[in-house]
């Protein structure tokens, strides 16, 4: 008896491995700290949680990018849209940040937000209690101690609008949040957890919500005539007050960095390729996917807080971070208190 003719989908594409980039070795050596780790905190609805839900999440990769170096927090909530969002902030920065220095009904209520300076302005780098290196002798003279910039010891990422974009007719419409609603909440939330206690040395970030497909997310998200529009407001708000963005709409329509040619990067977008790769079930994201929102926040992160143009970021690349505690081949193998 003949086999069958059977026919076989292609494998879903594979990202690369995640690895901590790395550093010269004297850097890697001597630029430690006793000082409190740095936390980078995610806040968002399931494309957050998710992230670290299995080893090729986006957080998960964080985690592993920084490793040593700054802690990884998520406090992503599945199903959750701005409005909610903002209901569970004061909960999330009593956590991270301690008690409040005002009430927090005092952000909710007040209607009328300043625009804000820019994170290389007084705004994201006020309170300089920022970490201090604990060098020995042999490294105080080094001039890395010199270098060392000022970093935020706590940075939010704030990732909302995938489930207010929800369509307000359509299936998910308990999750719909109006477009000047879901901005305002954005600017609430930047401006809570910036003044939320200012002896804290705080950053701040917001990302836009992905695309999503919008056939297979029937009577629930349109990309193109929704999506979109939230994705713009998002964009607009960080500019407003003056934070970084990261703009995963647009950014995970193209392909992962190794393959951003032009041509092949032409080919992506226009055949929608990022469909295939990078949705699950056109709005939860494929390892390929968590791998390319991982490569949009890792941008962000990297760049230069003192950029001129709308691209300035959080400065918080792994070179510039010491790695917390001195480096076990500068032990004092019988007094290890006196390293």
């Amino acid at each position: 008896m003949g086999a069958e003719a059977s026919s076989t989908a292609p494998p879903a594409p594979q990202p690369p491995a995640i690895t901590i980039p790395p550093v010269p070795s004297q850097t890697y050596l001597h630029h430690t700290t006793l000082s409190p780790r740095p936390k980078v905190i995610l806040i968002g609805d399931s494309i957050t949680e998710l992230g670290s839900s299995h080893a090729q999440g986006w957080v998960t990769s964080l985690a592993i990018r920084y490793n040593r170096r700054m802690d990884v927090v998520n406090r992503g909530m599945n199903g959750y849209n701005s409005r909610w969002g903002m209901a569970a902030l004061p909960l999330i920065l009593e956590e991270m940040l301690g008690p409040a220095a005002y009430s927090a009904n005092d952000a909710v209520a007040d209607e009328s937000i300043e625009k804000e300076s820019r994170p290389h302005q007084e705004q994201q780098t006020k309170n300089s209690d920022s970490n201090e290196e604990c060098l020995n002798d042999e490294q105080t003279s080094s001039t890395i101690e010199n270098q060392e910039p000022k970093h935020p010891q706590y940075t939010f990422l704030i990732g909302y609008g995938a489930n207010d974009s929800c369509l307000p007719d359509g299936a998910n419409s308990r999750h719909h949040v109006p477009l000047d609603e879901y901005s305002s909440n954005l600017k609430r939330m930047i401006q809570m957890i910036q003044t939320w206690n200012t002896e804290k040395n705080v950053a701040v970030a917001i990302s836009t919500p992905p695309p999503c497909d919008t056939e297979r997310q029937n009577k629930r998200r349109d990309n193109e005539n929704v999506t979109k529009l939230y994705a713009e407001a998002c964009i607009k708000v960080a500019s407003e007050m003056g934070v970084p963005v990261v703009d995963l709409w647009r950014g995970m329509q193209l392909p992962i960095a190794k393959n951003n040619e032009e041509e092949y990067s032409s080919s992506f977008e226009s055949k929608q390729q990022w469909k295939i790769d990078y949705l699950s079930d056109g709005l939860h994201l494929t390892p390929m996917g968590n791998y390319r929102l991982y490569e949009l926040v890792v941008e962000v992160l990297d760049q230069s807080a003192d950029a001129e143009d709308e691209s300035f970021g959080l400065e918080l690349s792994v070179s510039k971070l010491p790695r917390s505690y001195p480096d076990h081949s500068l032990v004092d193998a019988k007094d290890p208190g006196k390293t």
